[in-house]
């Protein structure tokens, strides 16, 4: 409290102030009514303390168990002066305007780095008929305590043991929370914010930035005449060993090429030209594949009934024997009939018979056939139609081989070959290939997230995520003096995030 000052030094302008002028949501009440002026004010000193203690038997005095801090009133004496009844209640009519506000931030002249909270309360009637009065009125304070105008910001660096730290410093009288802002420079799974005090924990310690998937990888693929090339010609593991001393030339039909047979070479039953390519090793460094898609289009086509011919798609194993396969044959010289064979492990699982002519389903535009396995599960494509197979023999079987091969029998030469017996491209995909999954994490990089000591919330990029929050989690506050606050993340998560402590000091 300060001495009485007598209203009449008030009027040497706005930029004199009473020592306790009280400003309310930054406007002091003198600036704003003219003839207003704080006389002195109670309440801002020493606080009265509620006791809690108990009786022991009969025991002297009593036992403390604890001592809090009760709610402040801060009341305000004023003088008020007008020069006519009007002007007196226009100016009473500004004054309640300006007291009527809820949990308003007052700021007394003499300590204008400090702010109290609170709302108008009681007031003191004026005597009644006079221009020049002397009231006064009460502000309640549910907090307490004074507040430092000016948030202390401290920036956290890597100590002596490689850990990230704050030191706070509060130079305040009472413990106050702490606010952070946490700034990421890479993806993290986990903020740990620990002090003697308490510990804060978002996310979770053991999430990790990678884990095994599984994908499907293409290993071979080519789809023009040159890319088969990487084959190596006069080898192949089909379904039936047959002599392989033919070779292969390049066709264009309708400006598209194709993979032709060109040497026949000879031998009594079916004969022709081979190429082989060992699958090359997955993105893991893994070479085979127990789950695979491989899938070809051929051309096979006959101009006349007597044309015969064979062309073959074929899957090997590790052990060099043969593991799938599809082969398109025509042998019958006085039907226009061929056939589909599919065959696993060299034995014939079904022979399905089509027309191989302009209309069939091995067209320039048609001829896609594929080979599917998944475990001991084996599917076949061809002409529209799916058959599916399960042979446990073969669950463990690794394709390691791919081969093709075109033929003709016995001694029929080029003149009785199929007219349109063609591969057009051929591709070979390992499935549930494993490789590292980058997950995205919790925290992407270049995310902020804010906790609000005061209001105990999260935030990330402005958005309250309070599911970040971990179970048990203690938002503590920080006591008078120096108090240590440790940062940790995820172990993947570098460069650390960049992190900022905030407190507004309190008073009582």
């Amino acid at each position: 409290m300060y001495s009485f000052v007598d209203t009449i030094e008030y009027g040497r302008g706005k930029g004199s102030l009473p020592a306790e002028a009280v400003s309310i949501n930054d406007k002091y009440i003198e600036n704003e009514i003219e003839g207003y002026r704080t006389l002195h004010v109670v309440g801002r000193e020493l606080l009265e303390s509620e006791i809690t203690d108990r009786q022991i038997g009969n025991s002297d005095g009593t036992q403390f168990q604890s001592k809090r801090n009760t709610s402040r009133v801060i009341t305000v004496t004023y003088s008020l002066v007008a020069k006519t009844p009007e002007e007196f209640r226009d100016k009473f009519n500004k004054l309640n305007l300006i007291l009527d506000q809820e949990q308003s931030k007052i700021v007394f002249y003499d300590e204008p780095d400090k702010y109290f909270i609170g709302t108008k309360s009681s007031v003191e009637e004026v005597p009644a008929g006079l221009l020049n009065v002397i009231g006064s009125f009460e502000i309640y304070c549910a907090d307490p305590y004074k507040h430092s105008a000016v948030e202390k910001t401290f920036q956290a660096a890597v100590n002596s043991d490689g850990v990230l730290e704050a030191v706070i410093v509060n130079e305040g009288t009472e413990a106050v929370p702490v606010d952070y802002t946490i700034t990421h420079n890479h993806e993290n799974g986990y903020i740990g914010i620990v002090s003697e005090h308490g510990v804060i924990e978002l996310g979770y310690f053991d999430e990790v930035d990678k884990e095994k998937r599984t994908k499907s990888q293409m290993l071979i693929e080519y789809r023009d005449p040159s890319a088969f090339n990487a084959m190596t010609d006069k080898q192949g593991i089909l379904a039936t060993d047959y002599p392989k001393d033919g070779s292969f030339k390049v066709v264009t039909v309708n400006g598209k090429q194709w993979l032709a047979m060109n040497g026949i070479s000879s031998g009594e039953s079916w004969h022709g030209a081979a190429k082989k390519v060992y699958l090359p090793a997955d993105s893991e460094s893994v070479v085979g594949a127990t789950e695979f898609y491989a899938q070809a289009k051929i051309w096979f086509e006959t101009g006349k009934t007597e044309q015969t011919g064979i062309a073959e798609f074929s899957i090997a194993d590790e052990d060099g024997q043969h593991l799938a396969s599809i082969k398109i044959v025509k042998y019958d010289l006085f039907r226009n009939t061929a056939y589909a064979i599919f065959c696993i492990q060299g034995k014939e699982m079904l022979r399905y018979e089509f027309t191989p002519d302009n209309r069939g389903v091995t067209t320039y535009e048609k001829g896609q056939v594929y080979i599917k396995k998944s475990a001991d599960l084996f599917e076949f494509y061809f002409g529209g139609g799916k058959w599916q197979y399960r042979v446990p023999t073969a669950k463990n079987k690794k394709a390691t081989t791919v081969s093709i091969f075109l033929g003709q029998h016995g001694t029929r030469g080029g003149i009785n070959l199929v007219s349109r017996m063609y591969f057009d491209y051929i591709f070979f995909q390992k499935n549930n290939v494993n490789y590292w999954y980058d997950i995205p994490n919790r925290f992407r990089k270049d995310s902020v997230v804010y906790v609000d000591g005061t209001e105990t919330k999260i935030y990330v990029d402005g958005i309250i995520s309070m599911e970040d929050e971990k179970l048990g989690s203690k938002y503590f506050q920080v006591p008078p003096g120096k108090t240590r606050i440790q940062f940790y993340s995820s172990d993947f998560s570098f460069p650390a995030p960049t992190i900022t402590a905030k407190i507004r000091e309190a008073y009582l």
